[in-house]
């Protein structure tokens, strides 16, 4: 209490200054405020020690859902090349020479004969091209799991009036 007048004391001199009367005039006033207001508070402060000693509150708590998304492995995907052997057929027409003898002298002649022969070679062509990469897919997961949560429960012996009021 000695707290609040000392406070109004101080106030009432500056509010003094401002209202241009006399520092003591002021003071004295202030005092006299601060030792209202601080009888004022100390009986609100014991009304409510008062009602506090005759209420009592319980905390009721629920379970809430905490929800943690962690990236795992779920498979793999593992890609090569294969050879694969195919039998091709290619008809190739090629040119040979024959001899013709007719009927002529006896005479020995030579003549060279000569005939195209398949010379067969291989190199590799692009035959395509595959594209290899991952994508993000957006999904919806619905998650179901059981809560707990606290309720109070009031349960009364002998005559015991209770008035229970809705909590809004």
């Amino acid at each position: 209490m000695g707290m609040f007048i000392i406070s109004g004391a101080v106030l009432g001199g500056l509010l003094s200054l401002l209202l241009n009367i006399t520092v003591a005039t002021g003071a004295i006033s202030g005092a006299i405020v601060g030792g209202i207001v601080g009888t004022w508070y100390k009986h609100k402060s014991s009304a409510e020690s008062k009602q506090d000693q005759d209420s009592q509150t319980m905390q009721l708590r629920e379970e809430e859902l905490d929800i943690k998304k962690e990236r795992v492995q779920t498979g793999e995907v593992k890609i090569h090349k294969e050879i694969v052997e195919d039998k091709k057929t290619i008809t190739v027409p090629i040119r040979r020479e024959e001899m013709v003898i007719e009927a002529g002298s006896e005479d020995e002649l030579r003549i060279p004969l000569k005939e195209e022969e398949i010379e067969i070679s291989k190199h590799p062509v692009q035959l395509n091209e595959v594209t290899i990469k991952k994508q993000q897919i957006k999904d919806v997961q619905h998650i179901k799991e059981n809560v707990k949560k606290e309720v109070a429960v009031v349960e009364t012996e002998g005559k015991a009036d209770v008035i229970e009021k809705e909590e809004q």
